[in-house]
């Protein structure tokens, strides 16, 4: 995907101009619209693909991330500030990588809102990214679309957004019990221990995904703030070892619908193509339908070097969603 005209977004301040001649008003986000960004983020996930996927929880756990003062808006209707029709978001930077999120109630696409968020997101990131010590990469602000919609394509192209990589979410609804997983020899399998974990998880997932697209190795400190989550339950984080090692890993979790959630399944270089990628999928299909989750997702990689699709496919998983990431560089490498 190609920018087509340039890639011009407006100012900040002609986005705000342009917002108010809806009757619309851009504020800063506070921790108290969680839940009205989450009836908002309900609304849409229902009407673009069906489900909802965030949490009340999920939402106050991202606002809590964010610096709410300088990086975060919700736009309201004049007459209605408690009622949102789209927010937008700059996370911390991973990398060089500058990250935005922005969205429209469904009732309120085609009139420029999204055009106008993109400017006040983007204006913020270049302030950021003027702060960044990237090295000798670029500094880029990436974003995700919906990649069965070809108006979210156009849209993302008009401002100047090439597409980077499309992410899959796959899905199976288990009407019976899973077969059981079939370890290899000299590996054993627990959960998680809290406070004695930590860091031997780290470093296998670090290692595992080493060589996937895009990685960026997450500071410990950072990482380990997973533990502290909402939705953090260590009998569903699974560990694979080799002796002492741990040579493949994935952490669970329960998102919204009652739908069970894998992340973080790898397994390092050393230990691949012996079946330990299947067993530990086949661990979590079957500790989610011992706890009554009947349907269980994950997100992958669609060019995943290691061929993750064609085993979840052969476990039983279908494509339900598709996500493209898209890019824009917002300052040359140096």
């Amino acid at each position: 995907m190609a920018p087509a005209d340039g890639g011009r977004v407006p100012s900040p301040d002609l986005a705000t101009r342009h917002l108010a001649s809806l009757g619309l008003v851009p504020r800063r986000s506070t921790l108290a619209d969680a839940e009205g960004l989450f009836r908002l983020q309900a609304d849409i996930d229902r009407h673009d693909f069906g489900a909802i996927d965030m949490s009340l929880d999920d939402i106050r756990a991202e606002l809590a991330e964010v610096a709410l003062d300088t990086d975060a808006w919700i736009v309201t209707r004049a007459d209605a500030p408690g009622d949102p029709v789209a927010y937008g978001i700059v996370q911390p930077p991973v990398g060089a990588r500058l990250r935005g999120h922005l969205a429209v109630h469904p009732a309120w696409r085609g009139r420029g809102i999204g055009r106008a968020m993109a400017g006040i997101v983007e204006g913020r990131a270049r302030e950021q990214g003027r702060e960044l010590e990237a090295g000798d990469e670029p500094v880029t602000l990436q974003g995700w679309i919906n990649g069965a919609s070809k108006v979210d394509a156009g849209w993302a192209r008009s401002l100047g957004y090439a597409w980077a990589r499309r992410f899959l979410r796959m899905r199976i609804d288990m009407a019976e019990p899973p077969p059981q997983p079939s370890w290899p020899e000299g590996i054993t399998v627990r959960t998680f221990r809290v406070g004695a974990d930590e860091r031997a998880m780290y470093e296998a997932q670090g290692e595992a995904f080493s060589d996937h697209w895009g990685h960026v190795t997450m500071p410990f400190e950072e990482w380990v703030k997973r533990t502290t989550r909402h939705d953090f339950e260590a009998e569903l984080w699974l560990m694979a070892l080799d002796g002492d090692r741990v040579v493949a890993t994935s952490t669970n979790s329960v998102i919204p619908e009652n739908l069970g959630w894998i992340s973080g399944l790898g397994v390092v270089r050393s230990h691949r193509r012996r079946g330990l990628a299947r067993a530990i999928l086949l661990r979590a299909f079957n500790d989610f339908w011992r706890r009554g989750q009947r349907s269980v997702a994950l997100g992958v990689d669609a060019d995943s070097l290691t061929g993750a699709t064609r085993l979840y496919e052969s476990a039983g998983m279908r494509v339900v969603e598709t996500h493209d990431q898209v890019r824009k560089e917002l300052r040359p490498a140096r």
